[in-house]
């Protein structure tokens, strides 16, 4: 075909596309432009001008990702000043704080004018944990009475946000706060702030103290920060509080919380658990002070072969006694273990305490068994639920070490020994080889509602 000829054919093509796009009712082109990005909606724009007036007049997407870095800094704040409707969502992960303030002094003002629905301000560097006090949040971000969806990242917080009165997001569902440097009062009153909120998600923030009191939220994400004191209060719509991480551990407090369905990990390791006024300690027994009798999924990490963490166990388990799912993260031994820890016949007397557990022998019907290594200890223990559960319907041993998941020989001998333990229930173990998921899938999972149990692979 000759190059004149095959000009034609795309000139006609393109013809017909653009005519196809026009003839598309304006409420079809009204709900496909709500899910553009502001790079994607320009190219239909440019494609055929039945676009272009929709575009301006409907609720803007901005997203910056996709936008070339040379360009950006000049392009987010002129889409910003230009688009004449409502901003929809507005996500910056590369928010650069004084390019927009020169650039668009009013900015943050402006995404309270347009009515902002969903907004995430992050920044890309993640060499750097948390921010200076110069990257402060512009107070006019937590006045933004639209919002429905906020998620901020790398952000110094103003010092007297306690003491404005002014500081509310009637609408906000969602809040996610990465990298914050905001006092203990202030977080607590930005909290109170958001009388809808039903999921938070608390990553990397500088705060040692977090007291979660809220009548609405349904779903806490609490890690990878150095809380020393984590309290749960009044809350009575909490039915998912995930723990990931924790730096150092510290203490975890829960009261009324009467919903509560789904928790962990608790780490025997490094957590102070308490229930109302009562701490809980390895002689703890079971009151009706010392329980939460809603949590039905529960995960706990802890070394299997360490006696004090499995007297800990004991006791965070009675805590739990219509637990009906449980996972374990079992723990490598750091430091090794010593000649004080059990091995061979002691093992019987070491876990007897725990067979007195009501939740464990006469309530939980799956179990799972992460991070196994094919430790003694760990055969030990599946040996021993495998005499003492009587209610087991599932047992799942889930391999993700790459060394062992590399070796072939170490993997079969793994599934050789499994098959020889017996349950009183008679079902089988399950052996499952599957590295480990990253955090970010872990908390996506985590923060989804609509999945029963967040823990499982």
């Amino acid at each position: 075909m000759a190059d004149g000829t095959r000009s034609r054919v795309r000139r006609r093509r393109l013809a017909a596309g653009r005519n196809r796009l026009g003839a598309l009712p304006d409420d079809v082109l009204h709900h496909t432009l709500t899910y553009l990005s502001v790079t994607e909606a320009a190219s239909a724009a440019a494609l055929s001008s039945s676009w272009r007036h929709l575009w301006r007049s409907y609720p803007l997407v901005l997203e910056d990702k996709g936008i070339p870095a040379p360009a950006r800094d000049a392009l987010v704040p002129r889409v910003l000043a230009d688009h004449p409707g409502r901003f929809r969502s507005v996500i910056l992960y590369n928010c650069r704080l004084a390019s927009l303030n020169r650039e668009l002094p009013g900015w943050p003002r402006l995404l309270v004018d347009k009515s902002t629905q969903q907004l995430l301000l992050a920044h890309h560097d993640w060499t750097v944990i948390q921010p200076d006090s110069a990257r402060l949040l512009p107070a006019d971000i937590l006045r933004c009475g639209s919002l429905q969806v906020l998620s901020l990242d790398f952000w110094t917080f103003s010092a007297d946000l306690s003491r404005r009165a002014d500081i509310s997001l009637p609408q906000l569902q969602i809040l996610t706060l990465t990298r914050i440097v905001v006092s203990d009062r202030d977080l607590e009153c930005l909290i109170a702030a958001c009388p809808v909120l039903e999921s938070l998600r608390l990553t990397l923030n500088s705060p040692k103290h977090v007291r979660l009191r809220s009548k609405s939220l349904r779903c806490a994400l609490v890690g990878l920060s150095k809380v020393e004191e984590f309290t749960v209060v009044d809350t009575p719509l909490l039915q998912r509080l995930y723990l990931f991480q924790q730096i150092n551990g510290g203490a975890v407090r829960i009261a009324c919380v009467p919903n509560l369905r789904v928790l962990g990990y608790l780490d025997t390791r490094t957590h102070k658990l308490q229930i109302g006024d009562s701490v809980i300690r390895p002689d703890t027994m079971a009151s009706a002070r010392t329980v939460v009798p809603s949590v039905e999924i529960l995960a706990l990490a802890l070394n299997l072969g360490i006696s004090e963490e499995v007297k800990i166990l004991a006791s965070f388990l009675r805590c739990f006694p219509n637990v009906e799912t449980l996972h374990i993260e079992s723990a490598p031994h750091k430091p090794p273990v010593t000649s004080s820890e059990p091995s061979g016949e002691h093992h019987a007397r070491f876990y007897q305490e725990v067979s007195q557990v009501d939740c464990l022998r006469a309530h939980a019907k799956k179990m799972v068994i992460h991070d196994f290594r094919g430790d003694q200890n760990e055969f030990e223990f599946i040996k021993f639920i495998a005499k003492n559960a009587e209610e087991l319907q599932f047992f799942l041993v889930i391999v993700s070490d790459e060394g062992i998941l590399s070796s072939a020989d170490k993997v079969k001998e793994i599934k050789d020994e499994l098959q020889y333990v017996q349950f009183r229930t008679g079902i089988s173990a399950v052996l499952r080889e599957l590295p480990k998921a990253g955090i970010p899938y872990r908390l996506k999972r985590a923060a989804d509602l609509a999945i029963n149990d967040p823990f499982q692979c």
